[in-house]
């Protein structure tokens, strides 16, 4: 079974990130840096992260005018990262304009459809007409127009994202190993997201929460 794993770092220090990396990296797949780690560090301290020698997902979810997205895509050039995120509500132009200039750079362009935070009542409190389903189906069209390299979707979603588009990776977050959802609406455990077809597990809290060694070590072990 694969077992592609990227530990979402959610921390805020380089400290702290060196010492949870530290700790797993020979168990991980990769390593994802989010919006609390990006906005208080360094250029310096995220390509400081390549030490480990694991492809680095850099989460900053890209979501402005066609112009700016593009600009911001270009700036991650000399990261030493792997992966960036971009809203597919970019649209169409937009994402292709900025999916040509990340091939330049060597990243490969996830689009994030509806966060797993996310359910029908949410969307319809902000005016879509959709419910999740139908919302995730016209964004992982718009992905696959693009040719983004994949998308971010929750685990309940990967079999109808691969029915659509065969050709676009599906990276899970939203996964869940208990009862314990937190914020997340949309989840599964990690062996069940792999066995409904996700190409990478995306998992924070349930590996940072504790203890971290032990805590991927059970992850991996549920999917023997």
């Amino acid at each position: 079974m694969n077992k592609n794993i990227f530990v979402a770092c959610d921390v805020s220090s380089q400290k702290e990130i060196l010492e949870l990396l530290t700790k797993i990296y020979s168990e991980i797949s990769g390593i994802k840096i989010g919006l609390q780690y990006i906005t208080q560090n360094s250029l310096e301290n995220i390509r400081e992260l390549s030490k480990f020698e694991k492809p680095i997902f850099y989460d900053g979810k890209f979501f402005d005018i066609k112009n700016t997205l593009v600009e911001s895509i270009k700036s991650l050039k000399n990261l030493n990262i792997s992966y960036a995120t971009v809203h597919l509500m970019n649209g169409i132009d937009s994402l292709k304009a900025a999916n040509e200039v990340a091939n330049k750079i060597n990243v490969k362009l996830l689009g994030v459809s509806v966060l797993t935070s996310f359910n029908n009542a949410d969307l319809i409190q902000l005016g879509f007409k959709d419910n999740l389903d139908q919302q995730v189906l016209r964004l992982i069209k718009i992905a696959d127009e693009a040719k983004l390299h994949g998308v971010i979707c929750s685990p309940m979603e990967i079999k109808m994202i691969k029915k659509i588009a065969p050709n676009l990776k599906c990276f899970t977050p939203g996964i869940r190993q208990n009862k314990d959802k937190d914020d997340q609406k949309r989840t599964m455990n990690a062996k069940q997201a792999l066995e409904a077809g996700s190409d990478c597990l995306i998992i924070g809290r349930p590996i940072t929460k504790g203890d971290p060694k032990k805590n991927i070590q059970e992850i991996l072990s549920s999917l023997k």
